[in-house]
């Protein structure tokens, strides 16, 4: 297995993008491209396991940190903030490194991933993109949410008097505080993320993880939920392209199942006619993390390989 980690500087405005790539020995034999577009807080290395795994089995990986993430920033104290405020850059840092992927794997497909807020970044993606891409799992999504528009005035209101690198707890809360409800004893504020709690101890140990948002990173988080289940501004040229919903059943962030298969439906509603979707019992947000992730693995690897 080859690894390499690079640097990229973003088209938008300059800034160093830190990215990844994993790849079989054997570039002859590689099946495809998995393009990765992680959750929010988070940061690359986290996916490394199951890049592993796809290297394994014929797959090469890329992975990049979104900007205000991981090494996507000028300094720690911009972990949360997007340097944008229109949802427009991260996007675009997506698709500039797809375009590094069809220049270095030329006649191998490319297939898009995203967890949590990066499956906002890429169904926001496919609006303008999906002729790049040949297929498209959504993981962990967030449902559609009536109140997003209440809270992009919350962020816009604390702006006017905070400024946009303000960490307002008030937001974090509104946004994750009842998370936790439906969780017996849960071992920390984190836990919704996973049944397994050793995965949720090395989130919160992780500096690089579980940061605050800036009212920015709010505001870009908002307007991808916003964008992302409007039916305006959808160019659609892949109404056939393959896309497959997964997530846990006891994940807070679909809501409920209603709620994840009318995220579904919406896709169908604004002319893609090939998504699929599967919903593992008893597990939770991050499930490439949980202790069942294997099956989860090979259930990702034969929707590819399809």
């Amino acid at each position: 297995m080859k690894k390499e980690y690079l640097k990229i500087i973003s088209d938008c405005d300059g800034l160093s993008i830190g990215a990844a790539i994993f790849e079989p020995d054997d570039r002859e034999k590689i099946r495809g491209v998995v393009q990765f577009s992680h959750g929010m807080a988070e940061h690359k290395e986290r996916y490394y396991p199951f890049m592993e795994f796809l290297a394994e089995n014929g797959f090469a990986s890329v992975i990049n940190d979104h900007r205000g993430h991981g090494q996507s920033v000028r300094s720690k104290e911009d972990w949360g903030y997007f340097s944008d405020d229109s949802a427009e850059f991260v996007v675009e840092d997506l698709h500039q490194i797809t375009g590094c992927i069809k220049e270095n794997f030329p006649d191998k497909p490319v297939y898009l991933f995203g967890h949590s807020m990066g499956s906002l970044i890429v169904r926001k993606y496919i609006k303008k993109y999906d002729r790049d891409i040949a297929k498209l799992v959504v993981c962990g999504s967030p449902s559609k949410n009536p109140m997003v528009g209440a809270a992009l005035l919350l962020v816009k209101i604390q702006t006017i008097f905070k400024g946009d690198r303000y960490r307002s707890r008030l937001i974090q809360k509104l946004a994750f505080g009842n998370y936790n409800n439906n969780i017996e004893n849960p071992v920390s504020e984190n836990g919704w993320l996973s049944a397994d709690e050793e995965n949720v101890k090395a989130y919160d140990s992780d500096e690089a993880c579980g940061f605050v948002f800036t009212l920015n990173g709010f505001k870009n988080l908002f307007t991808l939920m916003k964008q992302v289940y409007s039916v305006k501004g959808w160019n659609v040229g892949n109404e056939n392209l393959p896309v497959m919903f997964i997530a846990g059943d006891e994940d807070p962030v679909i809501v409920n199942e209603k709620a994840w298969k009318e995220s579904m439906r919406f896709l169908e509603t604004v002319g893609y006619r090939n998504v699929s979707g599967k919903l593992y019992k008893g597990l939770r947000h991050e499930i490439l993390n949980e202790k069942e992730a294997p099956a989860i693995y090979e259930d990702i690897l034969t929707f590819l390989k399809k």
